[in-house]
């Protein structure tokens, strides 16, 4: 096991082999619907961002409770969002659309509640890890009741502990590959 933060470290990747991931979010259109974005890390000297997700609501990827998209080699992020009167919101993906355009990683998600915000990362290569943080109930928490402080060990956050159970990699070639955890 490991912190989530620790999935952002390139090096990270070395620490898989083959296997196989049912839906894989780096190439299927739609694999993360209903996945809630729980929150996004930018390292602008590494050039690498992460993108946390609740998974205890999503429509795939059920296997797990966490997921982290890492991208490497950021050549753009944007995220556009309306105002919103709670204080916590949850960000459900109403659409994943990863694409590879140019010999570059695209992927654009729409979320909700409307009206809703909008991610895009392009990166070089990037990396889905799939796994479960100990401890988590069976569904999130009910965001509108709670603050930020009683949400604390309710979801996955970049400290928490991390069990990898699968992995896939899409590389600057374009080949995909998913592997089990070996660490």
């Amino acid at each position: 096991m490991m912190n989530i933060s620790d999935l952002l470290s390139p090096d990270t990747a070395h620490r898989w082999e083959e296997g196989s991931l049912e839906l894989n979010p780096l190439t299927e259109e739609d694999a993360l619907q209903e996945a809630q974005m729980l929150g996004l890390r930018f390292d602008a000297v590494a050039g690498v961002v992460g993108i946390l997700f609740e998974l205890r609501q999503a429509l795939q990827l059920q296997e797990a409770n966490t997921g982290v998209l890492v991208a490497y080699g950021v050549r753009e992020l944007t995220w556009s969002g309306p105002a919103r009167d709670a204080k916590l919101t949850a960000w459900s993906v109403g659409s994943s659309k990863p694409a590879s355009k140019n010999g570059l990683f695209d992927l654009s998600l729409d979320m909700w509640p409307q009206p809703g915000a909008r991610l895009a990362v392009t990166a070089e290569r990037a990396a889905f890890f799939l796994g479960n943080v100990q401890g988590l109930l069976d569904a999130p928490p009910d965001y509108t009741e709670h603050d930020r402080a009683a949400v604390a060990g309710l979801v996955a956050d970049w400290e928490s502990l991390f069990e990898t159970l699968n992995a896939t990699f899409l590389n600057p070639d374009h080949r995909v590959s998913s592997g089990g955890a070996t660490a």
